[in-house]
């Protein structure tokens, strides 16, 4: 998988717009320190001026089954993906699963099963292109036979609430191997430049310094509940 920031010019001038829009609330005026007054609405969590500029990130060589579930967020997010009807997939590329890669008789029997799906496919694309002399027809035919491993692209936009609900949700080690490397190259792309986010772009633990996830806590940090339960004693004791 790669994920490329499309628009880093753009993101560098993120504080800069938010200002634009955001002065308006305090009667600063175009003159003010916009940059400072974008800054200033993050920290105070007032992120309404910051949703007219997207995060816009060009994934490439993603197996389809990863980019169904990072597709599926909605609020604050567009996305366009490669269509399997208008791209010939007659040679497509598919990704192995690592959990058997250290057994070589499912890695030959893996092997053998796409060489039958791709032989396939491509005898479906044929037949239906000479039957109807449409290629649109004979693609989306024959896509039916397609893995989800399958390996396909698509450009997807964050506003900044968005990009950071996603690391916040996907840089947890309870995600998805490949949702966690779709959130870390994002995150890594954007701090190339705009390194001020990098207390953002974190997982929920991170970012509320407990757990949420209650029994399935990889450990990093306490649960909730624990947390709940240090500061009653806290509060107990100072009264």
């Amino acid at each position: 998988m790669k994920v490329e920031l499309l628009n880093p010019t753009q993101i560098k001038l993120l504080y800069y717009n938010w200002g634009q829009v955001a002065q308006v609330c305090y009667a600063s005026g175009m003159e003010a320190n916009l940059e400072k007054i974008g800054k200033h609405c993050q920290a105070s969590g007032h992120y309404s001026g910051s949703r007219g500029d997207f995060f816009k990130f060009y994934v490439t060589d993603v197996p389809r089954a990863c980019m169904d579930q990072i597709i599926r967020a909605e609020e604050g997010v567009f996305k366009n993906c490669g269509s399997f009807r208008y791209i010939n997939e007659s040679g497509f590329a598919y990704e192995v699963p690592a959990t058997i890669k250290d057994n070589p008789v499912l890695m030959e029997k893996y092997d053998l099963h796409m060489s039958a799906t791709a032989e396939l496919y491509k005898e479906i694309q044929e037949y239906v292109q000479k039957k109807t002399n449409k290629t649109e027809i004979a693609n989306q035919s024959a896509r039916y036979v397609l893995p989800m491993s399958t390996h396909t692209a698509f450009v997807i936009g964050f506003d900044l609430e968005a990009l950071i609900h996603l690391c916040n949700i996907r840089l947890c080690s309870r995600a998805e191997d490949f949702s966690q490397e779709f959130a870390r190259q994002c995150r890594d792309e954007v701090l190339k430049v705009l390194p001020e986010l990098k207390s953002y772009l974190v997982p929920n633990c991170e970012a509320l310094m407990y757990c949420p996830e209650g029994n399935k806590c990889c450990g990093r940090y306490p649960t909730k509940d624990i947390v709940q339960e240090i500061l009653k004693k806290n509060l107990k004791n100072n009264t």
